[in-house]
C-alpha cells in the first residue's frame, strides 16, 4: 500500500477522444444531446433570416447573406445545449456532436482544440486546409448549406460520416482520427457544380488533441480512525465505492472534485463524523474519524395541572418511570426517534397522552398538561309539582331546574349541597354532603308540602310576604312623618 501522503497518478499516455453522441434535427430551434460529453459542437443553418443564439458558445465560423443575416453558424461549448431563434423561417435545422472520453478531462492542462472554418454566401463549394499537431487527434468535420441538395465531403484522408440531412437545408457531420500532418477537405453542396443563388455554404473542422483527454492525476484520500480496538474491521463509503480495513487507515484514490462519504458504526461505537463531503484539490487529503460510544442527551417530561400527591408515569424506550406531583421525569437517550406513552391515576387526563420525540444532539423538554376529569352529580327531586322551578346551592353556587333533575359536572372532591324551602314546600334535609371519586354520583331529595298551621314564618312564603309588606308600610309612614315634621318646624 502507498503511504498516506503519496500522490497516485494514472498513466500519462494520451487517450484518443471519442464521439459520444450526435444528432441533426430538421426544423428545430434547439437540441440537447443525451451523453455527458466534455465538448459540444452545434451547427445551425436556415434559409436566411434567422438569428443564431446559444449557451456560452465559442464561435468558430458563420456565413451571412447579402442583407447581413446569419444563414449558417457553427460553435462549440462546454454546455450541453444549443439553440437559435428561427423567427418562423420556412426551413431550418440544427445539428450537434458530443466529444469526450470515459477517462475524463485533466483540468490542469490546456484544452488542446484547434478549429477553422470557410464558406460564403451564394456559393456551392467550400475548401479548407487544416493542420493536426498531435497523432491520434480527433477531427470533426461539419458541412452545412441552405439549399435542397445532397452535400458531399472529399479530402486527402479517410473519414466516417455520422449523419446527414438532405432537405430544404442540408447538414453533414463526419469524423476521423488523424496523425500529425497537413490535411485538406472539400464540401460540394450541388451535384452538378452549379452556383445556386442565395445558397449559404459553411465548412468547419474541429481538431481535438489526445492531450485534452489525458486521464487526470489522482490523489490519496485517507480516512484515519482512532477509538476502535486493534484489528477491528471498519468500512467507509466514498460516492458509490465502499472499502474496508482492519488497520486504522482506509485509502481512496480520487481526482480533483467534491465527493460524499459515510462511515458505518461498529457495534456500540459510532463514528464522528459519520458522513459528509470532502474536496480534493491537487494534493493528498486526510480525514480523521473518531469512534466512541454515542453521545447521550436528556429528555425531560414536565407536568402541569396536578396536585402534589398525584402519581403519573411515562413509558419510553421500553422503560417505565413514575413521578409524583410536578416533579419531572427524565430519560437519557442517544440521537434517534422514540415513541412514548403517558398515564396516571384517576381524575386527570394527560395531554398529549402519547407521541414521538426526536433527539438530535441537544436536550429536549416536553410539556405535559393534565386536565381534570369531570363527573356528573345528579340531584333528583320528588314531591314538587310538575314544571315547578327549584334550585339548590352547592359550594355557594346556585343550580336550578324546571324538571325533576339537576345535573352538575364536578371534578373529584367533597361537596356541600344546601336545600331550601319555597312556595310551601320543604326538603326533608336542609343540608346534604356528597363525595365525587372518579365516577358519577346521584343524590335524591324529598320535598313535602307544609300546611299553614304547621308552617313557621320561615317556611311560609305568604307570611313572609305579609311581613315584608308591613315593614314597607311602616318605613313609608316613618318617612312621611319625618318629612311633615321638618316642614311644620317641629
Amino acid at each position: 500500500m502507498d503511504s498516506p501522503g503519496a500522490v497516485v497518478k494514472y498513466s500519462s499516455s494520451p487517450v484518443t477522444p471519442q464521439i459520444l453522441d450526435y444528432n441533426i434535427l430538421n426544423k428545430q430551434s434547439s437540441l440537447e444531446l443525451k451523453s455527458g460529453g466534455s465538448y459540444y459542437i452545434y451547427t445551425a443553418v436556415d434559409g436566411g433570416g434567422v438569428s443564431i443564439t446559444g449557451e456560452n458558445f465559442i464561435n468558430v465560423g458563420n456565413v451571412t447573406d447579402g442583407n447581413g443575416v446569419i444563414s449558417a453558424d457553427t460553435d462549440y461549448s462546454y454546455n450541453n445545449y444549443g439553440s437559435y431563434n428561427n423567427n418562423n423561417a420556412a426551413f431550418y435545422a440544427i445539428g450537434g456532436i458530443s466529444v469526450g472520453s470515459n477517462s475524463g478531462i485533466n483540468n490542469n492542462i490546456p484544452k488542446y482544440i484547434n478549429y477553422s472554418a470557410n464558406g460564403s454566401y451564394g456559393a456551392d463549394y467550400a475548401s479548407l486546409n487544416f493542420k493536426v499537431n498531435s497523432s491520434g487527434s480527433l477531427a470533426v468535420i461539419i458541412g452545412a448549406g441552405s439549399t435542397d441538395s445532397n452535400p458531399k465531403l472529399n479530402g486527402n484522408f479517410s473519414f466516417t460520416v455520422l449523419d446527414e440531412l438532405n432537405s430544404a437545408t442540408s447538414v453533414i457531420q463526419a469524423y476521423s482520427v488523424l496523425n500529425q500532418n497537413n490535411y485538406n477537405v472539400n464540401l460540394t453542396m450541388t451535384p452538378n457544380g452549379t452556383n445556386l443563388n442565395g445558397c449559404s455554404v459553411l465548412l468547419a473542422v474541429y481538431v481535438f488533441s489526445p492531450a485534452v483527454f489525458q486521464p487526470p492525476a489522482k490523489y490519496n484520500v485517507n480516512f484515519i480512525e482512532n477509538g476502535l480496538p486493534s484489528g477491528t474491521t471498519w468500512y467507509v463509503s466514498l460516492e458509490n465505492t465502499t472499502l474496508s480495513s482492519s488497520s486504522n487507515t482506509i485509502t481512496f484514490q480520487e481526482s480533483n472534485g467534491t465527493y460524499k462519504f459515510s462511515v458505518q458504526s461498529i457495534g456500540n461505537l459510532s463514528p464522528y463524523p459519520s458522513s459528509g463531503s470532502i474536496t480534493v484539490l491537487g494534493h493528498t487529503l486526510n480525514v480523521s474519524i473518531t469512534f466512541a460510544p454515542p453521545k447521550s442527551y436528556v429528555v425531560n417530561f414536565n407536568p402541569q395541572g396536578i396536585p402534589p400527591d398525584y402519581q403519573w408515569w411515562v413509558v419510553l424506550n421500553n422503560t417505565k418511570k413514575i413521578s409524583t406531583g410536578l416533579n419531572s421525569i427524565s430519560f437519557t437517550l442517544t440521537n434517534g426517534t422514540y415513541s412514548y406513552e403517558i398515564g396516571g391515576g384517576a381524575g386527570y387526563t394527560p395531554s398529549p397522552s402519547n407521541g414521538i420525540v426526536k433527539v438530535m444532539g441537544r436536550e429536549v423538554n416536553i410539556l405535559i398538561s393534565f386536565v381534570p376529569e369531570h363527573f356528573n352529580l345528579v340531584i333528583k327531586e320528588n314531591g314538587l309539582p310538575s314544571g315547578m322551578s327549584w334550585y339548590v346551592l352547592l359550594n355557594g353556587n346556585e343550580y336550578s331546574s324546571s324538571n325533576s333533575t339537576i345535573i352538575i359536572p364536578l371534578t373529584d372532591g367533597n361537596y356541600t349541597i344546601n336545600l331550601v324551602s319555597f312556595q310551601g314546600f320543604k326538603p326533608q334535609k336542609n343540608v346534604t354532603y356528597v363525595n365525587i371519586d372518579n365516577s358519577n354520583s346521584t343524590v335524591y331529595v324529598q320535598y313535602s308540602f307544609i300546611s299553614p298551621s304547621n308552617m313557621s314564618f320561615l317556611d311560609s312564603p305568604s307570611y313572609m310576604l305579609m311581613i315584608s309588606l308591613i315593614i314597607l308600610v311602616a318605613l313609608a309612614l316613618f318617612i312621611f312623618i319625618l318629612f311633615r315634621g321638618g316642614k311644620d318646624g317641629i
